[in-house]
């Protein structure tokens, strides 16, 4: 009779995390919903050109070509509705979270192997990446990949798996520059592991050298543009150190392992790794902390920014890897299985029920359909300040037909009306531009509207300043952050 009430139990214990896991991916599925964000409307321009315009405009504000030319194929197949322009995201996370697994497996048994991948997937920035038209999804997929193969060619000396390692971790550079990071871990690590037979390695070694700069070359002269026009691109910013903590210790994570493992340590099942768990000792923490400690020395001893959260995805991978080797110490089945259910359980429901979980990234769909609305009849023109920072230091175009990439920003989500493009910035540009756009309304006593984000607020003030006598500014509606400020002219005033 007890073997008839085990085998439902057994059962259900071997779906729990499946279902964890399932739950934890839904979260991707209403990410992949929202409005296109600045960033993404300057991919759908890059690639709307069609393919041959795709190399000039990638170049034009740096991103991934490779990643250009597959979103341009599934736009081709599946249209360029949001939902679809994130399909190849959605796909290429659930690639990174199959080889994070496969990479776990190298490590621990199945179940941790499991719960590394989950972990993976509940991960902030990883829903938003994972429903996101930008490149990182990619290079997390290429960041799990090759830390399969350096697992493989450390486990099994094979030089095909030399090979695989450095074409993979040149792969990674082909979809974000900054996810290199992760490189120095692997190169602490194998020395770590094989400084004693580097000799008789040196074969495998110049192999896996030799294929990560045959296959990384293309991308210098992409890459020494870059370091020449890299000013531009520098994130204002300073390094958000705090918030990027979650990326090393989200704080459900943190609460519900140490109440877990207070449990168990009460119950007197916490077993310590042996010395048969050096790989997982040395490698999961290098893969957190090495390419979080990069981006933020970068960001302290240069000028760019770079220790942001979308950035500092490159260590999720071996920030999982390390919470779950974390949690094999716990040597009670049950509570491993209550410790990560309860996670899933946690994260999803506060996902769902909270907004301020569901956070999305500035977009203009709402204030861009406002501005539409509010100027069909009289076509008023409209003042925008640039949502990119590059706008302070390039050329503002005047032809929204321009091959410049400023323009992607009306490119998704267009202004129906004359548009007068201004700095992302209140500088010398943004004075002239708005002084010459208001005279040109007080001469044909035209009311004009002007859009901003919260970087451009001081634009907008400026503008209700200087236009303040012959035209009245009222706020006419905040979406999201994105203000829309309409300008009529005084009454009475000639």
């Amino acid at each position: 009779m007890a073997t008839g009430f085990e085998k439902p139990a057994s059962n259900f214990a071997k779906l729990l995390y499946p279902a964890a896991f399932l739950a934890s991916v839904s979260m991707w599925l209403v990410a992949a919903q929202a409005p296109l964000w600045v960033d993404e409307t300057l991919v759908y321009w890059q690639i709307s050109g069609g393919f041959w315009k795709i190399w000039s405009r990638s170049a034009a504000m740096p991103s991934s070509f490779a990643y250009l030319y597959i979103l341009w194929f599934v736009k081709s197949v599946l249209g360029s509705r949001e939902f679809a322009l994130r399909i190849p995201s959605l796909l290429a996370m659930l690639a990174a979270a199959y080889w994070l697994f496969r990479a776990a497996q190298e490590l621990f048994d199945r179940e941790i192997a499991l719960i590394s991948c989950i972990l993976f997937c509940l991960y902030t920035d990883v829903v938003l990446a994972a429903g996101n038209a930008r490149p990182y999804a990619f290079a997390l997929l290429m960041t799990n990949l090759a830390i399969f193969a350096l697992l493989r060619w450390n486990a099994r000396n094979e030089m095909r798996y030399a090979i695989l390692t450095g074409a993979t971790a040149a792969g990674i550079l082909y979809f974000h520059y900054l996810f290199g990071a992760i490189l120095p871990a692997f190169a602490i690590y194998y020395l770590a592991m094989r400084w004693r037979s580097i000799r008789d390695n040196a074969a495998q070694l110049t192999a896996m050298l030799s294929s990560f700069t045959l296959v990384s070359a293309p991308l210098v002269p992409r890459f020494l543009e870059l370091l020449r026009t890299k000013q531009p691109h520098i994130l204002a910013a300073v390094p958000k150190t705090l918030l990027t903590l979650r990326t090393l210790a989200p704080l459900n994570l943190l609460v519900i392992f140490l109440g877990t493992l207070l449990l168990a340590a009460l119950l007197k099942k916490v077993k310590l790794p042996g010395r048969d768990c050096s790989r997982a000792v040395l490698l999961c923490p290098l893969l957190a902390l090495v390419p979080a400690a990069v981006l933020y020395l970068l960001s302290v001893a240069t000028p760019m920014r770079v220790f942001i959260p979308r950035y500092c995805l490159v260590a999720v991978p071996g920030s999982a890897l390390t919470w779950s080797f974390l949690i094999s110490w716990i040597d009670l089945r049950w509570l491993r299985r209550t410790c990560c259910v309860s996670l899933v359980a946690i994260t999803v429901f506060q996902y769902f029920t909270l907004p301020v979980a569901r956070r999305q990234e500035m977009n203009f769909k709402q204030a861009h359909a406002f501005v539409n609305a509010n100027v069909a009849n009289d076509k008023a023109p409209v003042l925008i300040c640039s949502a990119f920072i590059e706008s302070n230091f390039e050329p503002i175009p005047t032809e929204r037909n321009s091959e410049n990439a400023l323009v992607s920003q009306l490119s998704y989500y267009p202004v129906d009306a004359p548009v007068v493009l201004l700095p992302y910035s209140l500088n010398d540009e943004a004075v002239r531009l708005g002084s010459q756009a208001i005279l040109a309304a007080t001469q044909r006593h035209q009311r004009f509207l002007a859009v901003g984000s919260p970087a451009c607020y001081p634009t907008l003030t400026w503008l209700t300043n200087y236009s303040r006598g012959a035209f009245s500014a009222q706020l006419m509606g905040d979406f999201n952050g994105v203000a829309v400020v309409g300008f009529r002219p005084v009454a009475g005033r000639d």
